[in-house]
């Protein structure tokens, strides 16, 4: 308790039923989060970003299933655009690695998973929205100790305590630390809030400003072709986004 310094902090005290029925909501966040890492060590980010959208035909696939979110015919339009992109994206990619393509099919199978169970998790578990990110990252660590040891991350930090200890890299693992957390709060708020359609809706709208920072900041190697595929991809989303929006107010 000693913990919650903020009155507007509020989430009860451990409970074992409560994260045995949020576990699974873990599971899918830490398959999400390993598949995510596999993927950026064969693929660069504009190509994860584009196939980042894929998952959105999952989840609204799941949104229909389980939640009766209703499928107009201008979603499966967008649809058929991103999938269409992707597809062609993928084909021209001059760094093509089937490792990559299979863990980022296993992430868009895992992020779907665990939008679609957080969305029934949050209506059916009584949790703060702090609640649910306590533990979210409480059941997380032993999820992800056995990763971290199978990967020598924990031989990594022993053999390298000076780059650990300096203070510019303290400083920005503590930005990095911070801004996860708010992530996490701000999903959890959204999907709970709303329905796990808009959420993938709100997350297609970052697509651009990723795409150019990865090729930037890392020096991607991108053809013509693949460039105008990428960015039909992307319009997909922007259809989508769009179309989900106009059915919105005509509610």
């Amino acid at each position: 308790r000693k913990f919650r310094l903020h009155p507007s902090v509020t989430y009860q005290d451990f409970n074992l039923d409560i994260a045995l029925k949020w576990l699974p909501v873990n599971v899918c966040f830490v398959a999400m989060l390993m598949t995510s890492f596999m993927s950026f060590k064969y693929l660069n980010v504009p190509m994860i970003t584009v196939f980042k959208n894929l998952t959105n035909v999952i989840i609204v696939i799941g949104d229909w299933y389980w939640h009766e979110q209703a499928v107009t015919i201008g979603v499966v339009f967008s649809f058929g655009i991103m999938v269409v992109g992707a597809v062609a994206a993928a084909a021209t990619d001059v760094m093509f690695s089937p490792e990559g393509y299979f863990w980022m099919s296993m992430n868009c199978c895992a992020t779907a998973s665990y939008v679609l169970y957080m969305k029934s998790a949050t209506k059916n578990i009584e949790l703060s929205k702090f609640g649910m990110v306590y533990y979210n990252n409480l059941l997380s660590i032993p999820l992800l100790v056995p990763f971290a040891f199978s990967f020598g991350e924990f031989a990594t930090i022993s053999n390298t305590m000076e780059v650990v200890t300096d203070p510019m890299f303290i400083s920005i693992n503590l930005v990095a630390g911070s801004m996860g957390f708010f992530l996490n709060l701000a999903s959890l708020w959204c999907v709970s809030s709303t329905s796990a359609t808009t959420y993938a809706l709100v997350g297609s709208v970052n697509k651009i400003p990723v795409s150019l920072l990865g090729v930037w900041l890392f020096q991607t190697v991108i053809t013509a072709q693949g460039a105008s595929y990428i960015i039909i991809s992307m319009c997909g989303g922007f259809i989508y986004s769009y179309v989900k929006l106009q059915e919105a107010r005509a509610r």
